[in-house]
């Protein structure tokens, strides 16, 4: 993740995780853990998935999202379906 690329899509979501669970983006480190220290349940996953959507304009699967919960696991996970979409 060392890229401009990588930096920026890394920014976007933090942004976006920080904005549906009112904490500041100083808190979303990438190495959080969405429920444990962020403080996020089922449905602000759901909301996060959403606006991840919305944001990348991708399709992120419930199964793929469901096993996610670290910063880190989003922003590969978004990184690589960014690159396969490009890629096309």
């Amino acid at each position: 993740m060392g890229d401009n690329k990588s930096i920026l899509i890394e920014d976007r979501i933090k942004i976006i995780i920080a904005g549906v669970l009112c904490v500041e983006k100083d808190k979303v480190k990438t190495n959080a853990l969405l429920d444990k220290e962020l403080g996020a349940d089922y449905l602000d996953k759901a909301i996060i998935q959403m606006n991840l959507e919305d944001a990348f304009d991708i399709v992120v699967p419930d199964k793929d999202m469901a096993d996610k919960n670290k910063v880190s696991e989003i922003i590969d996970y978004i990184e690589a379906r960014t690159d396969a979409a490009v890629s096309r």
